[in-house]
């Protein structure tokens, strides 16, 4: 108990130390600039309390925040970011959710649990939340640590979680104060206690962003978050197996002359042929896998982001792709055998006061994507897109980003993380088929 309340404190001064300096980053940058772009009328009702606003019918509680304590005697960090929903034994829900705890200066802050730990030199990681038919919590707990920067990830056909590291500039080289090399994939069981996690090498070592696997084939699909990213597949030697080991690759258009998604603008649905080129070094000393890959003709992605598995085909976003630098969202189908197949730019985003950098992304019952919003609008949203092309909105915060939005097995409750300030869990929960009806 004694080293969870020594952490809680020092990274109560380490956050407001961080705030400070974003704080006054962000006073010099509103000098001189006007205020946030105001959205229009969003059709949700004001929330009393004034954290989120819903449309009407709908309701929120609030799972778990930072700072609380968990059953294991460990902190809740902060930083709330991708997540996945499972179904536990008896009924029970069981959330694992991402912390993309950023790398202090002039240090990382050491894991809570260092006999667990990847790296007992760095704090990001995972929890896990138990939750019984009236969403309290019943168990809460730390499920992997000793990581940095855990983005996104995504749920696996065989019902673990793949939790990615998106190391940054600092997480490369020998100058930062770390024990281990990062910038990798790790798998946490969602039925199991903590473990000494192990990360999954073969898939690569880069910015990490997302990860959504086919179920029909077992292939792991990947984004970058990277200015100069790529869309990345995952061999696997054995089908949901990946820590035996792989083949890494990254898309490739037919035509060579497409090799960068925003600067050669694509024609919104129209289906553009594309095939597969092999990393040959996927855990490198240095950011080198996207270089490694463009070298072969593999395609720029600007700033991979979520990623979601449908019957359709893979989707997922770049939240600064596009002319207008809003961002962007993809449709790829796999070729007959999982081959060569072909990519289609569903979605662009061209008025800011309707979407604005889509960032994680998953779908409902209908089909729907759901798109978190990381945007510098007045508001960030919670949004339904259509496969019409139609847009609803879900739900609104000027709190910070909203992230790791997840649906529970039935469709019933949409989970999402207002990602920090504090960070927050959220369900969501009202009549999803009249909402739709409103776009």
């Amino acid at each position: 108990m004694s080293k969870s309340l020594n952490r809680r404190n020092f990274l109560s001064g380490a956050a407001k130390t961080t705030a400070t300096l974003t704080l006054g980053g962000s006073l010099l940058y509103l000098a001189g600039c006007s205020k946030p772009i105001q959205r229009p009328d969003l059709n949700l009702v004001k929330d009393p309390a004034g954290l989120c606003d819903l449309p009407k019918g709908f309701r929120y509680t609030v799972i778990s925040k930072a700072e609380e304590t968990m059953s294991d005697g460990y902190i809740v960090p902060d930083y709330h970011d991708g997540m996945g929903c499972f179904e536990g034994p008896n009924g029970a829900l069981i959330l694992v959710r991402n912390h993309e705890v950023p790398l202090y200066f002039p240090f990382d802050p050491a894991s809570p649990a260092p006999d667990f730990a990847y790296d007992p030199t760095s704090s990001g990681g995972t929890t896990t939340i138990w939750l019984d038919d009236n969403l309290a919590v019943t168990r809460h707990h730390l499920s992997l640590t000793g990581t940095i920067r855990n983005c996104s990830g995504g749920k696996t056909p065989w019902q673990t979680w793949i939790s990615s590291e998106e190391p940054g500039s600092p997480g490369w080289g020998s100058g930062w104060q770390m024990g281990k090399r990062h910038g990798y994939n790790f798998e946490v069981d969602p039925l199991k206690p903590l473990q000494l996690a192990q990360p999954l090498k073969a898939m690569g070592r880069f910015n990490h962003e997302a990860v959504a696997i086919d179920p029909a084939s077992g292939i792991a699909y990947q984004t970058e978050d990277s200015s100069y990213g790529c869309f990345y597949r995952f061999l696997p030697t054995k089908a949901g197996h990946l820590a035996e080991g792989g083949t890494l690759q990254a898309l490739k258009f037919v035509d060579g002359a497409i090799n960068h998604t925003t600067k050669h603008p694509l024609q919104s649905g129209e289906k553009y042929l594309c095939t597969w080129v092999t990393v040959a070094e996927p855990d490198p000393e240095d950011n080198t896998v996207h270089l490694q890959a463009q070298k072969k003709g593999a395609a720029i992605f600007v700033r991979g982001e979520g990623l979601a598995v449908h019957d359709d085909g893979i989707y997922f976003s770049c939240t600064t792709g596009g002319a207008a630098g809003m961002g962007q969202i993809f449709k790829y189908v796999p070729g007959p055998g999982h081959g060569n197949g072909t990519i289609e730019l569903v979605y662009e985003a061209k008025v800011r006061s309707i979407l604005e950098k889509p960032d994680n992304i998953t779908l409902n019952q209908w089909g729907d994507l759901i798109i978190c919003e990381d945007n510098s609008l007045d508001t960030q949203c919670l949004v339904g897109l259509t496969p019409e092309g139609k847009i609803y909105y879900i739900a609104a915060n000027t709190q910070s980003e909203w992230s790791g939005a997840c649906f529970s097995p039935n469709g019933k409750i949409l989970f999402a993380n207002i990602h920090k300030g504090p960070g927050m869990t959220l369900a969501i929960q009202g009549p999803w088929e009249a909402l739709r009806q409103t776009a």
